[in-house]
């Protein structure tokens, strides 16, 4: 059997044909995988591939699997397990770890779907009016002179929290802009 290494040979192999990765999302990549590889001692050349298991179920490779969900490259990742999962075909225990890890991207990428959905329908409502930004699963909403809006989407739930701070003050409003604010706000407040 030939000597796959996981960084070198598939993690790299990854990143370099994923030309729409930014470069400093590469290179954290390469530096979560090279530290689990010194501590798991998973490397091809000097340790145990078997090793591999240990640290696609630990804490470490939730680690990865976050910055990767956080930067929107969730799809790197489930490459670099299918291609894993190819390599280390004739090892079970790897091929075992690498399916559980599927099955939890796969649910994570119905969560980031879901997100960015609501993203899209917000940027949508508020046109040019607003500043709106995403961050995992968060959406951050600065209404220029308003106030801000901050949606957060629970998986587990999978339900949005609504966070909305207003600071403004206006005279000359009409009492039907009056009575629009004061229901929006009593919406919120359930």
């Amino acid at each position: 059997m030939t000597k796959v290494d996981f960084l070198r040979h598939i993690v790299n192999y990854v990143l370099a044909q994923k030309m729409d990765v930014v470069k400093q999302v590469a290179d954290d990549v390469r530096k979560i995988v090279e530290k689990a590889e010194n501590k798991y001692n998973f490397s091809a050349f000097g340790g145990d591939v078997k090793k591999l298991v240990d640290y696609l179920r630990s804490p470490d490779f939730d680690e990865l699997a976050k910055f990767l969900k956080d930067a929107g490259k969730l799809d790197v990742l489930e490459e670099i397990l299918k291609i894993a999962r190819e390599k280390y075909k004739d090892i079970p225990e790897i091929v075992e770890a690498i399916d559980a890890r599927l099955k939890t991207i796969a649910k994570a990428k119905l969560e980031v779907k879901e997100v960015e959905e609501a993203y899209k329908e917000i940027t949508r409502i508020v046109g040019d009016r607003a500043i709106v930004e995403r961050i995992g699963n968060t959406i951050n909403v600065n209404i220029r002179g308003v106030g801000t809006v901050i949606v957060s989407y629970d998986p587990v739930d999978k339900s949005y929290s609504l966070e909305v701070e207003v600071s403004t003050s206006k005279k000359k409003v009409g009492l039907e802009t009056i009575k629009a604010i004061i229901e929006a706000l009593l919406l919120i407040r359930g």
